[in-house]
């Protein structure tokens, strides 16, 4: 899963567990229902400023954070890489 798509299942989530419906989110926000639909299923971008204003409406907030280590969706780490070789 990437983060994108863990983003999307959480700001569901949240609204799911607050009550609030889609319809309803959008309405508040100012935006259609299939434009915030599209948002959460991931055919249409869903940036942090929106996802932050969707969980807003859930009382909740959102944090990021770096994490050390390789990514979660790949095996490979940067030392992992093969880099070309030099010429003369």
């Amino acid at each position: 899963m990437t983060a994108e798509d863990a983003l999307r299942s959480q700001v569901r989530d949240a609204l799911d567990a607050a009550g609030i419906s889609q319809a309803g989110a959008a309405r508040i926000l100012g935006v259609s229902t299939k434009h915030l639909c599209q948002m959460l299923t991931g055919r249409a971008p869903l940036t942090l400023a929106w996802a932050e204003d969707i969980v807003a409406l859930c009382d909740k907030r959102i944090e990021v954070f770096v994490l050390d280590g390789p990514r979660r969706d790949s095996p490979e780490t940067i030392t992992d890489l093969q880099l070309p070789e030099e010429g003369p």
